[in-house]
């Protein structure tokens, strides 16, 4: 997994179009047939030059959470609990002594009508939100690319999936959070975290833990005389919080396929040649006038970024990284 960071340019322009979206279903656009309607004074706003139609029967609904929006939207992910039942509460207390209508509302608004229909269709805030936060990897398993490209006319292309952290089937008040928002692949969206429960107390959140990327590393192990596996450095010595996560998450399942390729290729490297290969690769392909950093020279041979900040814009940096320098360690 990837650290995020606070991503807080891209949290502001998220928030300003969500809050125009939802305003525009609480009112409807505003126009001659609609005076009282919702428009924003951005004249090139997404949301507010689009014919939006309110949605029906949650007047209470709305009123009770739009002065709320900021804190729902904004919420870090260790505080999006507490905010939940917060709310739960007060809707309870003032609104009414039965929370079915709160759920339908946040179901509908949040969940159906917000990600399932707005931030998903033709003209998807799932793009936008994508190039925002500029992650060009998984996530999750920095296994794949993650690009966002439209067509003409800014038609959908290809993006990144995003995984709900706190499954919005069963956390509906969060699915349009920005730090709920996870950008990842098909892959790890759809098949190896899909809906799992996940919370902050037991797992590393991406949006949270700054040392994500140092708390484990990955390592080979020798199934055969020939064949190599992949796992993890002192796996019985890793705290609970990130065996769990990289549990959770498959990681160890995902890059198994890759022992014979990413895997296979580093260690021929280093065991089928001279003894200092690997070493003398890295030390002496750029000689003369060219004066490289250690930096570039991992990536114009590896194809990798070193720094934890930049891992994310190449696949396998970090899998790689922390193999070539076990390989390195050999004598």
């Amino acid at each position: 997994m990837i650290y995020l960071g606070e991503q807080k340019e891209a949290l502001n322009k998220y928030y300003s179009v969500v809050t125009c979206w939802v305003k525009s279903k609480q009112l409807g656009r505003k126009k001659a047939s609609n005076p009282n309607g919702y428009k924003c004074s951005n004249l090139s706003c997404s949301v507010c030059t689009r014919d939006l139609k309110r949605i029906e029967g949650h007047d209470r609904f709305f009123a009770f959470i739009i002065p709320k929006l900021e804190g729902i939207i904004k919420v870090k992910p260790d505080k999006m609990l507490q905010l939940e039942l917060d709310l739960r509460v007060e809707w309870w207390d003032n609104i009414n002594h039965n929370l079915i209508e709160f759920n339908d509302g946040c179901s509908e608004v949040f969940k159906e009508k917000g990600y399932g229909g707005w931030f998903t269709d033709a003209k998807g805030l799932n793009y936008d939100l994508a190039e925002w936060l500029d992650q060009h990897t998984c996530t999750f398993c920095n296994r794949q690319y993650i690009f966002t490209a439209r067509k003409n006319a800014g038609e959908k292309g290809m993006t990144c999936q995003f995984d709900h952290w706190f499954d919005k089937g069963t956390r509906p008040l969060f699915a349009l959070s920005f730090y709920n928002l996870i950008p990842s692949c098909s892959v790890c969206n759809s098949s190896v975290k899909s809906v799992a429960h996940f919370n902050t107390d037991e797992y590393l959140h991406p949006y949270l833990d700054k040392d994500i990327s140092s708390r484990f590393k990955f390592s080979s192990i020798a199934n055969t005389a020939t064949q190599y596996g992949i796992t993890f450095l002192n796996e019985d010595k890793m705290d609970a919080k990130t065996k769990r996560t990289l549990d959770g998450l498959g990681t160890k399942l995902v890059y198994s396929k890759h022992s014979e390729k990413e895997l296979k290729d580093l260690i021929d490297l280093r065991m089928k040649y001279s003894e200092n290969y690997l070493k003398n690769l890295l030390e002496n392909t750029f000689k003369g006038d060219l004066t490289m950093t250690k930096e570039e020279k991992y990536r114009l041979i590896f194809g990798i970024e070193l720094s934890e900040d930049n891992m994310h814009k190449r696949p396998f940096s970090k899998f790689k990284k922390d193999i070539i320098e076990e390989l390195l360690r050999i004598k």
